[in-house]
């Protein structure tokens, strides 16, 4: 089962902090991050990374959890 590197970020987009971090093994980066959040999920085309971003945030101040396929 693949693994995955999740990490919560937060704060205005040109000042991101990283407080909370998790390795996951899931079926799919969906399903890792959907451990941790319901947020809406967008992801990149690859499929390699992702994330569940606040949707009450703005461009300009974000809150996410943040996830990448490991290895």
């Amino acid at each position: 089962m693949p693994a995955f590197a999740l990490r919560y970020i937060s704060g205005p987009q040109l000042k991101l902090t990283v407080s909370d971090e998790h390795t996951v093994e899931a079926a799919s980066l969906d399903e890792a991050l959907r451990t941790r959040s319901d947020w809406p999920i967008e992801r990149n085309w690859p499929g390699t990374c992702a994330w569940a971003k606040n949707p009450g945030t703005s461009l300009y101040h974000v809150e996410a959890w943040e996830g990448t396929l490991l290895g």
